[in-house]
């Protein structure tokens, strides 16, 4: 197998997003909206035969994957390397606070080497990112690198549809610099809403040309409810 679909979806809403707070690393709870869109997410991706989801480890991206397996009936890993960008000293700092910087649309609009005082630059979360598909796209197909990601618990039969949950600007950051079809100026300008809680990109990796190819994105807001296993 050289090619493996990712579905790259952003965690439900949380208490932060509601009120305009920056988490970065940080966390706060899912709102009722946010449990909403985690089943919209697993509704949307129930014809897709996902084999596997991997979470990011913060709180929030947790609960949304568990969410997900729970209706996909499917296994769940969860692994630090694909937590938000580390925003430093802003995390937990309403965005009204920090627009005022001078780096600020470099930095939450853009994706180069400026990074918030004590945090992550877009380019090295973006890095960050990729590696971390990669080393779930070697894990795999060959088996041999749970331990690298902290994957211990993925099974060793191929599997080709692959759900991430992640995080709104890592997402942005990894789509617009690493992904082909896909620039930050797409992103930012066409799509303002691309990122929100929810969204669900589907991506292909060709481990052999070591590319990653946007193929499409997967609208959950006209889903209806549904409902989360009782068993």
């Amino acid at each position: 197998m050289t090619v493996i679909n990712f579905f790259l979806t952003r965690h439900g809403e949380t208490q932060w997003n509601k009120v305009g707070k920056f988490q970065g690393q940080f966390d706060s709870p899912l709102t009722e909206k946010g449990y909403r869109q985690a089943r919209a997410i697993a509704a949307q991706l129930n014809t897709h035969n996902v084999g596997h989801i991997v979470s990011s480890s913060l709180p929030r991206a947790e609960k949304t994957a568990e969410i997900c397996q729970a209706i996909l009936n499917t296994s769940l890993t969860r692994t630090s390397a694909l937590i938000e960008r580390n925003f430093g000293d802003w995390q937990g700092k309403h965005i009204s606070e920090v627009k005022p910087d001078k780096n600020f649309q470099a930095i939450f609009h853009q994706v180069n080497t400026v990074a918030p005082p004590n945090g992550e630059s877009g380019i090295d979360c973006a890095r960050r990112f990729q590696q971390a598909l990669i080393d779930i796209s070697n894990t795999v197909q060959a088996d041999n690198n749970f331990q690298k990601i902290g994957m211990k618990n993925l099974a060793s039969t191929a599997i080709d549809n692959i759900l991430i949950v992640s995080h709104g600007d890592i997402l942005r950051c990894f789509l617009s610099l690493m992904v082909d079809d896909f620039s930050d100026e797409h992103a930012i300008n066409t799509h303002k809403k691309a990122f929100d809680n929810g969204c669900i990109f589907q991506i292909t990796y060709q481990s052999k040309k070591q590319v990653f190819t946007l193929v499409s994105t997967l609208d959950i807001t006209q889903l209806p409810a549904v409902a989360i296993p009782t068993t």
